[in-house]
């Protein structure tokens, strides 16, 4: 049975229940084609990788779509506050299939990458407007459990891409995996088509102006010329050399050009103005540094259960279940408490505690811990993500002025970006030094002396991953007769593998033990206090929303 609705609620986005319902089931269809995509890919990457070739190319065709995204969203969610959010929901849907199918018919590595940025602005619209819209669709106090609800399709979609994409690249080819975008695409489209119909925003006074060009190219220089030295600092160059320091300085000066550039600007591209309202600054620093532990779960959990451990999972969906199980139950779970009770602090404040402590936890794990207590630390982490991720979009909507919903939805979705860059970056770097200065010493003496293709290959975490990679050692050491080698090596990099990741949890640990020190300044503004005024929406007038006194 439908839940009535009130006047003011429906007001708020000129829609009935019904159609609200069916616009948020568009929403949740975008979220899901757009995040599914990061981890549907990853299955297939070494399938693409053997047939076109290019493997010096291979982190690209990760970079080229994150890069894209980041610069995108800060972009879409200005414009759509001036245009609204449908049409470029619809334009990003279009983009992003049309990414899709050429990167179906790619030939190779290059093709590959280039597609995978047209996908990727495709993906930053699609990311930055699911999150907004949502705040066109309901009242402050019904976003709580929506929001909620995109958390859960955020881990459904983490759990799901990479079996998925494992079984297409198995059973049709590497290309199937890009084509399976595409029915959700199309029913995404129909049903923001058919149903997501608000009224175009009104433009506060004195903030129409054009489209901030100069601005936008400052930020995307900035934001490239950083991950060009995140992405190669470490690996290609030394982080102490000319090309990644001279990189570091230009991603500097960009980005201190845009910001004296966008303070003279009526609608700047990153609105960095709302910055100074401390919800939202509190929220989108708690958002950057949460992002670290995110990352790291995503990208090492994985790793020690599988390369370390030995587990059987079949692919990094199943090692990541009981971490995506404990975020999809507490980031429902923590909407509609929120929805309840108007009060959203305390849960963001206790998520990134047992986020922290899980955190310090995973950095105690070994050769040894048993199984049940690497799989608790996971759901552990799991249930103290959940409701900060959802909870900390709802902080920064509710600090927002209406207005600028799009900019202040999309800012956060910015930094949370930049976080999962820097993180990954950094526990790379972190990664690759245990491996450069420990290893060594763990090999035995015979292993030292191999030819420098085979160090290269000892020295990879593919090798205890990769049961291919595994059998090409193995063959080359038997060719050298020295067979008996492989156990001794697998051993060793397993033995320096668990202490590297032991090390990224616990800076992870420490970036989230920050956000809880954030979470904690973060002003809560009570959902059930928000004071009501008269707006329009397609002619008819009717309770809007306003933002009530803050509480600590």
């Amino acid at each position: 049975m439908s839940t009535p609705v009130s006047p003011a609620v429906q007001a708020h986005s000129g829609l009935n229940e019904r159609d609200k319902i069916m616009a948020f089931v568009g929403i949740l269809t975008v979220l899901f084609l757009s995040s599914l995509n990061l981890t549907v890919v990853g299955s297939a990457m070494p399938r693409v990788i053997s047939d076109l070739g290019g493997f010096h190319l291979y982190a690209w065709a990760f970079t080229a779509y994150s890069l894209a995204t980041t610069i995108t969203i800060p972009v879409v969610g200005t414009i759509s506050d001036r245009v609204g959010r449908r049409p470029l929901i619809l334009l990003g849907i279009a983009v992003f299939a049309l990414g899709s199918v050429g990167l179906g018919f790619a030939q190779n590595m290059e093709q590959l990458i280039i597609l995978r940025a047209v996908q990727g602005i495709g993906g930053g619209a699609l990311m930055a407007m699911s999150f907004t819209a949502i705040a066109d669709l309901f009242t402050p106090i019904e976003r709580g459990r929506y929001q909620g609800y995109t958390g859960a399709v955020w881990g459904v979609s983490s759990v799901v891409g990479p079996l998925v994409g494992g079984f297409l690249t198995d059973h049709l080819g590497w290309r199937s995996v890009f084509f399976v975008n595409l029915p959700f695409a199309l029913l995404a489209a129909y049903f923001i088509w058919r149903f997501f119909r608000l009224s175009k925003p009104v433009v506060a006074p004195g903030t129409a102006g054009r489209f901030d060009a100069l601005g936008a190219t400052l930020l995307a220089g900035s934001v490239t010329t950083l991950t060009l030295a995140m992405s190669w600092g470490g690996g290609t160059y030394p982080w102490i050399s000319a090309p990644i320091l001279g990189l570091l300085a230009g991603a500097l000066a960009l980005g201190v050009g845009y910001a004296f550039h966008s303070n003279r600007q009526a609608r700047p591209i990153l609105d960095l103005h709302l910055l100074k309202d401390r919800g939202i600054a509190t929220a989108s620093l708690a958002g950057f540094l949460v992002s670290a532990g995110m990352y790291a779960a995503i990208l090492y959990l994985p790793l020690y259960m599988q390369g370390v451990r030995g587990s059987s999972a079949s692919g990094s969906g199943l090692a990541l279940a009981p971490l995506m199980g404990g975020m999809i139950l507490t980031s429902t779970l923590s909407g509609q408490l929120v929805s309840r009770t108007g009060r959203y602090k305390k849960l963001i404040v206790a998520g990134a505690f047992v986020a922290a402590a899980a955190l310090v936890l995973a950095s105690t794990l070994s050769l040894t811990t048993p199984m049940w207590l690497a799989v608790g630390t996971m759901i552990l982490l799991g249930i103290g993500l959940g409701p900060v991720n959802s909870q900390l979009t709802l902080a920064v909507q509710n600090a927002s002025p209406r207005e600028k919903l799009g900019s202040a939805t999309s800012g956060n979705q910015f930094f949370r970006q930049i976080g999962g860059t820097l993180a990954v970056s950094l526990f790379g770097a972190l990664v690759n030094a245990q491996l450069a200065d420990k290893l060594g010493a763990q090999l035995p003496a015979a292993a030292r002396t191999l030819p420098a293709p085979l160090q290269d290959a000892i020295a990879s975490p593919n090798l205890l991953t990769s049961p291919e990679a595994s059998a090409q050692l193995g063959g080359a050491l038997a060719k050298l007769g020295q067979p008996e080698l492989l156990t001794q090596i697998t051993a060793a990099l397993r033995n320096v593998m668990v202490g590297a990741i032991d090390e990224v949890f616990l800076v992870s640990a420490i970036l989230v033990a920050l956000a809880f020190v954030a979470a904690l300044l973060l002003p809560e503004r009570p959902l059930l206090g928000r004071q009501t005024h008269t707006v329009e929406v397609n002619g008819v007038k009717g309770a809007g929303q306003g933002n009530a006194q803050a509480t600590d």
